[in-house]
């Protein structure tokens, strides 16, 4: 053997040696003293490798709980509750003992009957909490690249399962059921494994810098149509959150947590909340995550972890996955570890974090609450119907706004969306059957009413009311530190009004309406009407809600011929606003009536057929102001730098609800696109200054003169209107500051920026809007004296 050959023998050893001694699985017990039924399967036996030695898949977390239903039927139940937009399993888990497995639907009825006290009065309720376990839901992996909960998972349900006469595990089992929701986002999940393992070299790396701790976009954190989950709990748009919803209010779990994970330089978080607290939540509420808190931070410092409370993460915004659930009574919080962002990161201060620590520090957090609540069943029971009870007399009390009604003709489909999405999420909606005067106001047959003073009336009050207000002191340091130039300590969303989000007026008031009415149910469908089917000259589509666009894409998809007006025009009476929709008759095949019938079943549309076209104001069926419109082909720009949650979520709104496909086309290709065969591109929200150059604007510059259609959303018209890009005739404004006489001179601005302007009316609006200079009057036709220099 060479010197040479005997040189490269030594050091691929001591690679192997090293990489066998960085792979070494932890060796520490999961739980102190506990030991574990060899019957019951373990990770390692099912999927090969320990707990926390390699990422899990949404594939292999399925294999697992299957492995453990089958192997452990009497205890463990699985569930599904949905399937992704990529046809990916949603699961939950029941854990519990033989007896409590098998009667599932008592503690169903039971949690239900606790939940109204309308219904079950306070002696029922003591009886139903003595016997009723509690029961926590777990819930992991809402964000698909926050990896460990997922593994967590695994391993909390095989602990329960393997070691039941261990007692901490007798204590859980005695007193509550345990959910456990394993994986929220299969999809975002999977995007981010098979980029990760794809990645991976000889070893894994614990550099911050090295690829497969730097997703490329749009990451694995959304789901398929790119949204953050953990904000669609009040919309409920995606069918990952639509399930859960459901189960949720099936169950009524007392205590909710919702596992996550923060950026690799952090420690661990559990509750106390920060500031600010939603108003609406209870203080036994807080009370009852405090004291789990507590009991997680004895647990952690048994095992030596760190761990903080009462930062960073607050409690005011009424849809995450730990707040959501408060509002039908339950405690939640939320959990956060420090990622580890693969199979290990090497910290700021120099330390390795490995995944295994990571899904430890979850799986210690989820038994010790587990630990919690089944010592407090009775009183986390009790609180749970105490909230209601409360929720009810807080109604009946408020003399200004315990009612909020709302039209039903008032932006129909926007009404419609609203009141059944209040019952989806369990709250109590009526729709009257008569026309009716409330809050001084006539309201039409068919309008909504929500009575405050009930079961979810807090949760009716912080989604409906314009304003939720955070506490004095809390508004007081922020102001302190903006003074001294601080960051604000809000930490994410802090408006939310269901009503502003869908366009519906609402009025509120302490008298109840008079009239008869029946309950929304979330399945209610917005019906579609034809007045006059068979007509015999056109179809009218009145112009104004989402019910028409929905129209109107179906439509052009299955190449309709229409029309749509630029103005107002009426007919037989009837006046249809500006951009109604003129389908005409004789300009389309023999079966339209029918096709008309199924486009407004499917849409909800209010379809008038005609006829005549005898228009008697406004622009005929003839004329250029009623041009007919053609399918249009819509391309939205993909990849980087667009930010992913606005591009998914406009693709999701163009796509989804209002039926119409688009084509993504990734940013760098733009350029070398042929635009003509687009006639709308979406820009959303980025600066696109590093990815078009002068060749690109030129390109698109010339598509948008030649007729093409550019909506540039956030970020995006900011740099179409620059001077660099110069794809907008307009200029964003300077900071608008009041001027005084000895108020110091602004410094010089951008060119691409003019004076910020205090528009206090509409009125001044008006005023403001007008050009500064207009080319002269042109009158064809007339006689003017004038005086010629």
């Amino acid at each position: 053997m060479s010197r040479l050959t005997r040189a490269f023998f030594l050091f691929f050893t001591l690679i192997w040696t090293v990489k066998a001694i960085g792979t070494e699985p932890n060796p520490s017990p999961l739980w102190p003293d506990a030991e574990y039924d060899t019957t019951v399967p373990s990770v390692q036996s099912v999927l090969g490798y320990q707990p926390g030695q390699r990422i899990t898949t949404h594939s292999d977390m399925l294999k697992y709980f299957e492995a453990l239903a089958s192997a452990q039927p009497t205890r463990i139940k699985i569930f599904e509750y949905g399937r992704t937009w990529e046809g990916r399993q949603l699961i939950y888990a029941v854990i519990g003992t033989p007896e409590r497995i098998a009667r599932l639907d008592e503690f169903k009825a039971g949690m239900q009957a606790l939940s109204d006290p309308r219904k079950t009065d306070s002696a029922e309720a003591k009886s139903l909490i003595a016997t009723l376990p509690s029961s926590v839901w777990l819930q992991h992996g809402v964000h698909g690249n926050e990896i460990s909960s997922t593994d967590a998972a695994m391993l909390t349900a095989y602990h329960l399962l393997a070691a039941p006469e261990h007692p901490t595990s007798q204590l859980i089992l005695d007193n509550i059921l345990v959910f456990i929701d394993p994986l929220q986002n299969p999809d975002g999940r999977e995007r981010f494994t098979s980029r990760y393992f794809a990645t991976i070299g000889l070893e894994p790396s614990a550099d911050r810098y090295s690829a497969e701790h730097n997703e490329p976009w749009p990451r694995g954190r959304s789901n398929h149509y790119l949204f953050d989950m953990n904000r669609d709990w009040l919309a409920i748009t995606q069918p990952e959150t639509a399930g859960k919803v459901a189960a949720l209010n099936m169950y009524r779990p007392t205590v909710v947590i919702d596992l996550h994970e923060m950026g690799g330089d952090s420690g661990y978080f559990f509750p106390p909340a920060a500031q600010p607290v939603n108003p609406h939540m209870s203080e036994d509420q807080l009370e009852n995550t405090r004291i789990i808190g507590e009991h997680i931070g004895s647990r952690f410092d048994e095992f030596g972890m760190d761990y903080f409370t009462r930062e960073v993460y607050d409690a005011f915004y009424p849809g995450y996955g730990d707040s959501w659930p408060t509002f039908y009574g339950a405690s939640a919080s939320t959990y956060e570890v420090g990622s580890s962002r693969g199979d290990k990161y090497e910290t700021k201060d120099g330390a390795i974090k490995h995944y295994r620590d990571t899904v430890q520090r979850h799986f210690v957090a989820s038994i010790a609450t587990a630990e919690a609540t089944a010592r407090n069943r009775a009183e986390i029971l009790n609180d749970f119907y105490q909230y209601q009870v409360d929720a009810i007399k807080a109604g009946e009390s408020d003399a200004q706004e315990r009612f909020f009604v709302f039209s039903s003709q008032l932006n129909r489909a926007g009404s419609h969306h609203l009141a059944t999405l209040l019952a989806e999420h369990g709250a109590e909606v009526s729709q009257a059957e008569a026309s009716f005067k409330a809050c001084g106001t006539q309201f039409p047959k068919g309008s909504y009413i929500v009575d405050t003073a009930q079961p979810r009336g807090r949760f009716v009050k912080t989604t409906l009311t314009q304003q939720v207000d955070m506490s004095d002191a809390f508004i007081k340091e922020q102001q302190r530190r903006r003074a001294r130039k601080l960051e604000s300590e809000i930490y994410d969303v802090t408006g939310w009004s269901l009503p502003l989000l869908f366009n519906v007026p609402v009025v509120a008031c302490g008298k109840a309406p008079k009239t008869d009415s029946h309950l929304v149910s979330a399945a209610d469908v917005l019906n579609g009407n034809i007045t006059n089917p068979n007509a015999s000259v056109a179809y009218v589509v009145s112009w104004g809600d989402s019910a028409s666009g929905r129209f109107l894409s179906e439509a052009m998809r299955r190449g309709l011929a229409l029309k749509s007006s630029d103005e107002a025009f009426t007919i037989e009476g009837k006046t249809y606003p500006a951009g109604s929709l003129v389908i005409e008759v004789k300009a389309n095949n023999a079966d339209l009536a029918q096709q008309i019938q199924q486009i407004a079943t499917s849409t909800g549309a209010l379809i008038t057929g005609l006829n005549t076209s005898w228009v008697t104001d406004g622009p005929s069926f003839g004329s250029d102001k009623m041009p007919r419109l053609h399918a249009v082909n819509i391309a939205i720009a993909w990849d980087e730098p667009t930010s992913s949650l606005s591009a998914g979520s406009l693709r999701f709104v163009i796509e989804r609800q209002f039926g119409y496909p688009t084509t993504a086309i990734r940013t760098e290709h733009i350029a070398s696109a042929d635009l003509d065969r687009y006639d709308v591109l979406i820009l959303p929200s980025a600066d696109y200054s590093s990815h078009f150059n002068e060749s690109a604007l030129e390109k698109v510059s010339a598509w948008i003169n030649n007729g093409g259609v550019l909506i540039t959303v956030g970020d995006a018209t900011r740099y179409a209107a620059s001077s660099e890009a110069g794809l907008l005739n307009a200029h964003r404004e300077a900071l608008y500051k009041e001027k005084t006489e000895d108020a110091p001179k602004p410094a010089e601005e951008d060119e691409a920026t003019v004076d910020g302007t205090h528009i206090e009316s509409r009125e001044a609006m008006l005023v403001a809007i007008e050009p500064e200079s207009t080319d002269p009057d042109y009158i064809a036709g007339i006689i003017a004296k004038v005086e010629v220099d």
